[in-house]
């Protein structure tokens, strides 16, 4: 039942004329009792196989979200995610990264960022605190720099748990804390190379 609705979830996204779906769920994904980590990431396997038909039919991209562990159990990592696309092999499969999942990874996010650029489609802006971009303590210079760096081309995502400050505030926090990061990186590329 899965991959059916995965399938048609696909086909709505092409006759809408969009191309990127984002797996989330981090509940819908908890590795049911009795399973180990290598079951459950066999029958995940046979749920997104049939999905790839489709996927290539419809000309659409399924991000996979490595989640932070204190919301799911099951693909907590870019490596995680990565080891599945590899093992499917459908280049309609992508990896989805955010900022607030990968600050719970050891390792670095400018790092993960690299390490993973050629898998990466779908990028989601975020902080720690559930807020946007500027609106907490993580540094936005260091990610921005490194997307630019890897070749990333695809969107920033703005994605929020708490809307507390307002919809509408947040967005502009947001947008205008993202804009003065790129803008800062862009006049200090240019005086560093110079006429």
């Amino acid at each position: 039942r899965t991959s059916n609705y995965l399938g048609d979830l696909a086909r709505l996204c092409g006759d809408l004329g969009g191309k990127i779906l984002v797996l989330g769920s981090p509940i819908q994904r908890k590795i049911l009792p009795g399973l180990t980590y290598e079951q459950a990431t066999e029958y995940a396997c046979q749920t997104l196989e049939p999905v790839l038909k489709v996927l290539e039919q419809t000309d659409t991209y399924l991000c996979l979200e490595p989640l932070g562990r204190k919301e799911t159990d099951f693909w907590n990592t870019c490596q995680s995610v990565v080891d599945v696309i590899n093992k499917l092999g459908s280049p309609h499969l992508k990896l989805h990264q955010d900022v607030k999942a990968m600050l719970d990874e050891p390792t670095p996010i400018p790092q993960l960022i690299h390490e993973f650029k050629d898998y990466t489609y779908h990028f989601h802006v975020n902080d720690g605190n559930l807020l946007g971009p500027g609106m907490g303590d993580t540094p936005y210079e260091p990610i921005l720099r490194a997307l630019r760096d890897s070749g990333y081309q695809g969107w920033l995502s703005l994605e929020v748990f708490d809307y507390t400050p307002g919809s509408e505030h947040i967005a502009k926090v947001s947008r205008d804390y993202l804009l003065d990061v790129w803008h800062h990186l862009t006049k200090a590329r240019r005086v560093s190379e110079g006429p």
